[in-house]
């Protein structure tokens, strides 16, 4: 009896949110940055050439294009859209250059961190960045998301973005990166300050050219691989003309060069042809988590990849304890998503699904007391409906949202969209 009093308790402190078959996009992409970490990590051949292995990435993302022909995708523009997109000529060049400024600091990172750490099987920095790092991007992607997209957050997001970043610090004073932080210099910081903010931009203006200007999504994963063969094709040039005068920084003349060597040629073949099934997967969930959420449900795949970084990487035991604040820390981030709410002290009033109930039973004329009687079951989308039949005491916390397989056999059904 006593068990039975606090499950139902529990389930009335944390529910869950509004989930649908798209939440698969999020784990999808957080699975796929573990596995490509794992990959690249432990992967037999360890001779690399950035440069050339970046063409078979932007071939993959240019690969995106034969989306629609292969699931049927159509692009129905009204006239407002047609005048937005008289300007794409401003869009997309804005899009790539802003894709150039986040692959040059990307660059950078790498460079620091090979630096300072002797590792170069760094994929995707800012995934691996300290924590405090991943807590900036959080802070910055909500603001971003409020200027650019008109995005408004409430209580529950404060308090679980505090919880995030508080816990994430407990990761890092644990292991000690702020000491190393500061034994690197203020240089390291910066460029990783800086990197945050163009993994900011870039990722918010691809969802502001989706959602506001109504650009189909393939065509802005294909403008941003025409980028990286761009920015590519110059640094291959650079290195040609170069040789050994090149920056180290920018492409180490040894390495591009020693690669093309006859050792291991069947291993560099075959990493190519991965890297390129990698990056058409890798596109086509980066966007589509773009397009279906905010670009705030990127941090999902960044933290798992971060946590994998530290056990992977991380020499010092402790690194075993921070499992406990991970845990705690994706809690806050679901919380954060909407995907778990707090059900007590009004702290789940205003997530994205409560909003959008109390909107359709105004535009229905209910007030969630008599004239909902009869009304059965209302249609919200086609993962959700709202069950507005008489219950007796008619008390708002009664109205009851189930999925649509739970009511297939209801009857009464008022769609409502």
């Amino acid at each position: 009896m006593i068990a039975k009093f606090i499950k139902y308790k529990m389930v009335k402190i944390i529910i869950f949110g509004e989930l649908s078959k798209k939440h698969i996009l999020p784990l999808s992409l957080a699975i796929y940055q573990v596995l490509n970490k794992i990959f690249n990590t432990y992967y037999p051949q360890k001779a690399s050439n950035s440069n050339i292995e970046m063409y078979a990435i932007a071939l993959g993302m240019l690969s995106i294009i034969f989306l629609p022909c292969i699931f049927k995708l159509k692009v129905i523009e009204e006239e407002k859209e047609k005048e937005i997109h008289k300007k794409k000529w401003l869009h997309y060049p804005l899009l790539i250059i802003i894709y150039w400024i986040y692959n040059i600091t990307k660059m950078l990172m790498i460079a620091k961190k090979v630096e300072a750490k002797g590792n170069d099987q760094t994929m995707n920095p800012f995934a691996e960045s300290p924590f405090a790092f991943i807590g900036l991007e959080m802070i910055l992607l909500t603001i971003a998301s409020i200027i650019l997209l008109k995005y408004k957050y409430f209580i529950h997001h404060i308090i679980s973005m505090v919880g995030f970043i508080l816990f994430g610090n407990l990761s890092d004073l644990l292991l000690g990166t702020y000491t190393e932080l500061i034994k690197f210099g203020a240089v390291p910081i910066i460029i990783q300050i800086f990197g945050v903010i163009s993994d900011v931009a870039y990722y918010n203006y691809q969802k502001y050219m989706m959602e506001k200007l109504f650009y189909p999504y393939w065509r802005i994963s294909f403008a941003v691989g025409i980028g990286l063969v761009l920015f590519t094709t110059v640094l291959l040039i650079y290195i040609l003309v170069l040789k050994e005068k090149a920056n180290p920084f920018i492409v180490n003349y040894q390495r591009f060069y020693s690669y093309f060597n006859g050792n291991d040629i069947g291993l560099k073949v075959l990493k190519m042809i991965l890297n390129y099934i990698s990056s058409v997967i890798s596109t086509i969930l980066y966007i589509l988590n773009i397009y279906y959420f905010s670009p705030n449900f990127i941090l999902i795949s960044f933290q798992f990849n971060k946590f994998v970084d530290v056990l992977i990487n991380e020499k010092d035991t402790k690194k075993y304890f921070t499992i406990i604040f991970f845990v705690v820390q994706i809690f806050f981030l679901m919380i954060y998503l909407e995907i778990i709410e707090l059900n007590f002290c009004d702290l789940n009033k205003n997530t994205k699904k409560n909003i959008d109930l109390r909107s359709i039973i105004e535009e229905s004329g209910q007030n969630g007391r008599d004239s909902s009687v009869g009304l059965g079951v209302v249609d919200i989308n086609a993962d959700y409906t709202l069950n507005l039949s008489e219950n007796g005491n008619k008390n708002d916390n009664d109205i009851e949202l189930l999925q649509q397989n739970e009511n297939e056999e209801m009857q009464g059904s008022i769609k409502l969209f």
